[in-house]
């Protein structure tokens, strides 16, 4: 299965988004238990698979290791975050509905006005890129997701 999440930015001009501890990075926000499913047919929570993610300070440098996380989103304009998606094995029973949500409270820590390859450091110069541009951006997500799982035919 895979999971895709859409962010359209209400702002006038392109920001440079950093995407590593939050849902729109879902493969991670996965991992660390940011997401969590239900079944709507036990009221049950549903088993994700998650893990402990450890790592070290993030890196603000245009072709660097963090670049793969961040994205420019450009005024009105969707962009989409895809992911696999897997539940601990045996969490999905055949025939059941699932519902997904995201943990409240989901936030782009860091943000620059522009577009990445303006607003990051360059290797070797310092564009103050560390900084963010202003207070957290607050997510909101429009819906959950329902999902069924359908038996395997032999």
């Amino acid at each position: 299965m895979e999971l895709s999440v859409t962010a359209v930015s209400n702002a006038s001009y392109p920001i440079t988004i950093f995407t590593w501890p939050n849902i729109l990075n879902p493969g991670n926000a996965q991992l660390r238990g940011q997401i969590r499913g239900f079944d709507r047919d036990t009221a049950e929570p549903m088993e994700m698979r998650t893990r402990c993610t450890k790592r070290g300070a993030y890196i603000f440098v245009l072709g660097g290791i963090d670049d793969d996380c961040f994205f420019t989103l450009e005024p009105g304009q969707p962009m989409k975050f895809n992911a696999s998606f897997g539940v601990a094995d045996g969490a999905a029973l055949p025939g059941h509905r699932y519902l997904i949500d995201v943990q409240s409270g989901e936030q782009v820590d860091w943000w620059k006005k522009g577009r990445k390859e303006d607003v990051l450091n360059l290797p070797g110069q310092d564009r103050g890129a560390c900084y963010a541009d202003g207070q957290p951006i607050a997510l909101s997500i429009d819906e959950p997701v329902e999902f069924k799982v359908l038996p395997l035919d032999n």
